[in-house]
């Protein structure tokens, strides 16, 4: 469970407020994120939080490390910057080359988070993001604290991710498209209705109640079913007596 970072947290809002209705330039956002990750999420500004880091021939504007490993790189834009794409698409490329698989994008008020894959050149998905001034603090602080630095060395960023891609709607149909699942629907509505429904049948109808645009995001789904196991036919085989040899033993009796 993240830690609870709400008190701090408050704290720092009017600061970024002012961050933001005053369009303060990049370096001075640049020092309030880093004594926001000093104060609220508790690392040591000297040994935990390298700034302008150097990644081959780029600089990153931080590299948040634990026992000097890098845990995740964050990226920050001037006060009342509107983030755009292209903004996490400099800082995946920075962590691509150092093999980070966590990158934060902020400009004090917003707040996201990407984790990266490069299966297939650099994908960056966005896991959350949080606006500061209009969230409530009751919603955007724990997500806000997955990145504190207790947190992350319990491993509850990846944990986090593992519960969000189980919960995809992805996941859950493919839940409910596995035979075994299927059957369970189907004789609970035989046993309310008195009719029996093919698997088939069902899932067709499950898709219709869904949306096209949802279908798209979700993707072709195909029921799952088991494997049969083919048990190999017995045979007979027969035995054959074989006859004693004549052969002179090691005595060279007969």
């Amino acid at each position: 469970m993240p830690v609870d970072i709400t008190k701090d947290f408050r704290k720092f809002i009017p600061i970024f407020r002012k961050t933001f209705e005053q369009n303060i330039n990049e370096a001075e956002t640049s020092l309030r994120i880093s004594k926001f990750f000093e104060d609220v999420l508790g690392y040591d500004i000297f040994e935990e939080i390298s700034k302008e880091h150097m990644i081959k021939d780029r600089y990153v504007d931080y590299a948040i490390k634990l026992d000097g490993r890098i845990e995740y790189l964050v990226e920050v834009k001037q006060g009342g910057i509107k983030l755009r794409e292209k903004h996490i698409e400099q800082a995946s490329n920075y962590a691509a080359n150092s093999g980070v698989e966590w990158v934060v994008l902020t400009n004090g008020r917003f707040w996201l988070l990407y984790h990266l894959t490069f299966d297939e050149g650099i994908q960056s998905d966005l896991v959350w993001s949080v606006d500061v001034l209009e969230d409530n603090p009751k919603v955007s602080a724990p997500k806000i604290a997955l990145l504190h630095k207790k947190s992350v060395s319990k491993g509850e960023l990846d944990d986090y991710l593992v519960k969000l891609e189980t919960l995809s709607p992805k996941s859950i149909i493919e839940g409910i498209f596995q035979e075994d699942t299927l059957k369970l629907i189907a004789k609970h509505l035989r046993q309310v209705s008195g009719v029996r429904v093919d698997e088939q049948d069902l899932a067709d109808n499950i898709k219709k109640m869904l949306s096209k645009e949802a279908w798209e995001e979700i993707g072709d789904v195909k029921i799952k079913r088991k494997r049969r196991t083919i048990r190999p036919r017995k045979t007979t085989v027969e035995t054959q007596t074989l006859p004693q040899s004549n052969t002179e033993d090691a005595t060279g009796t007969v």
